[in-house]
């Protein structure tokens, strides 16, 4: 009898997800929006993915737009979703949406917890209020001694493969000073690449980061208790990867803590009440996280794990992977590398002594350019979602509130009508005379509105003093493999990025 109820069930499951599904698609399709022709009730459109492997993807994911066009409406197992690559939609959705739909939030939830990726609502914006200031421009200034420090040290530890002739995977070395960096600048904690514990940091990260992306693309594994009994032994790696990630930060937010105890007293001590501890605009993002309060209660231990998770995860590893594009990219285009390095050559000369200042980098327009083109071909976050609570229009068209909402740069930023020759890499582009061509919105590379990137500016700060130290060093060799990219928190690269550099001669 209990099995034919649960028949029973399910039956009626189906069907009335069937009903609901046809009843949205035909909202839909009356506005003229495409729609994949088998659509399947609680599977709907999964099967235009199956068996595809990480970096087919972002392939078919292209695909699909050239066959339904740059706003289609899918299914993604029980999830409704409308997938946009227009500029038209992206005005209305990044301008007035800062809610992210559940399909796209809750399996990062699980493993990078409820920072500013994934929180919404009221403790998004309490977060982000509260954090503004941890990239505020004039700090952000003062951390430019800190990537010029370490963009040399990476230009030395370059030098041993800098033999013109050798191929060799660079992502590491990258990978290594971009988390130095973030290490340094968000939580003012030094690290060594050389350093046990920080090399077990790294091999922890790059567990994380195979085992939940290759999780992403196996939707039946989504489920926590699914990921569990069909791959424990990912399951479990994935799990101690993620344990010694947050120990590591937990020790570090341990020293901070203390530190500022201690700092804090001392200046009680003497009267200092202009210790820079006490100063919320010099403080950097751990420091603040330890000092704030929230409804007037000091930021719980759980809010401070997970704030930190989420900045160094996407810190660092969004700047290593975009810094690696452009190398790639600078390899494969030497009128372009030429042109970049005489910009920075006209600065610095051979002086490799002088100081990187902010003043130097505001001069270095076509190096700018460089890195957005790199940003237009390799995005970021090649896809991200939002959601409305209620019915909107975008471009004449009514999306019914709960509709999952994925913006895609992958695709729009090959649109031919915002970039001519899309498949050309042109930073000429982004100069000033024709940035003002490109529609609003069309280019983000992160995000636009008040959900956009906290941290923009810091990122392309970072990169510009790393490309000066790399340029006036080595010329960029086409060794070695193109990348090949998958998604995943950001756009990754799989076997990371080959290539080879020579001493760069300077005529004397």
């Amino acid at each position: 009898m209990i099995a034919i109820l649960v028949i029973i069930g399910l039956i009626t499951l189906l069907v009335w997800h069937y009903l609901h599904m046809t009843s949205v698609a035909r909202k839909f399709s009356s506005q003229g929006i495409a729609r994949p022709p088998l659509t399947l009730p609680l599977l709907g459109d999964l099967l235009l993915f199956a068996g595809l492997s990480r970096t087919e993807f972002p392939i078919r994911f292209k695909n699909l737009f050239e066959r339904f066009g740059n706003v289609y409406h899918a299914w993604i197992g029980p999830f409704s979703i409308l997938m946009v690559a227009d500029a038209n939609y992206y005005k209305v959705i990044m301008r007035d949406a800062v809610s992210k739909p559940y399909v796209c939030t809750s399996v990062l939830k699980e493993v990078i917890g409820t920072g500013l990726i994934v929180a919404c609502g009221e403790e998004w914006r309490v977060r982000r209020k509260m954090l503004n200031p941890a990239f505020h421009i004039k700090l952000i200034e003062s951390f430019t001694k800190v990537f010029d420090e370490h963009s040399r040290a990476l230009v030395q530890r370059l030098q041993q493969y800098a033999d013109g002739k050798s191929t060799f995977d660079i992502f590491p070395f990258i990978a290594d000073m971009t988390l130095c960096i973030i290490f340094e600048t968000t939580m003012g904690f030094k690290s060594d690449p050389n350093d046990l514990d920080f090399r077990k940091y790294t091999s922890a990260t790059q567990d994380f980061v195979f085992n939940e992306s290759e999780r992403l693309f196996k939707l039946w594994l989504l489920p926590r208790f699914a990921y569990y009994i069909l791959a424990y032994r990912n399951f479990k790696k994935s799990s101690a990867a993620t344990a010694y990630i947050r120990d590591f930060h937990a020790k570090i937010i341990k020293t901070k803590s203390q530190e500022l105890e201690e700092r804090n007293k001392n200046a009680a001590q003497a009267g200092d009440n202009d210790d820079k501890v006490l100063d919320p605009k010099r403080q950097n993002f751990l420091e603040i996280l330890l000092t704030s309060s929230i409804d007037g209660k000091p930021v719980s231990d759980d809010v401070i794990q997970d704030e930190i998770f989420t900045i160094v995860m996407a810190g660092f590893d969004t700047s290593a992977h975009t810094l690696c594009y452009v190398l790639y990219l600078l390899s494969r285009h030497p009128d372009v590398q030429q042109k970049a390095f005489l910009e920075i050559f006209s600065l610095y000369g051979t002086d490799r002594e002088r100081s990187i200042t902010m003043e130097d980098l505001s001069k270095l327009k076509y190096l700018e350019c460089v890195i957005k083109e790199t940003l237009r071909v390799y995005p970021t976050v090649p896809f991200y979602g939002r959601v409305f609570d209620e019915d909107i229009v975008a471009d004449g068209k009514i999306i019914p509130g709960g509709t999952a909402l994925l913006i895609c740069p992958i695709r729009s930023n090959e649109n031919p009508e915002y970039f001519p020759e899309p498949k050309q890499f042109n930073p000429e582009r982004f100069n000033d005379e024709n940035i003002n061509k490109i529609p609003e919105y069309a280019f983000a590379p992160f995000s636009a509105g008040p959900r956009g990137c906290i941290g923009p500016k810091f990122g392309m700060v970072e990169i510009k003093c790393t490309l000066i130290r790399i340029l006036l060093e080595y010329e960029i060799l086409p060794f070695g493999d193109p990348p090949k990219p998958f998604a995943y928190v950001s756009y990754q690269l799989q076997d990371g990025l080959h290539l080879g550099l020579k001493p760069r001669k300077y005529d004397t």
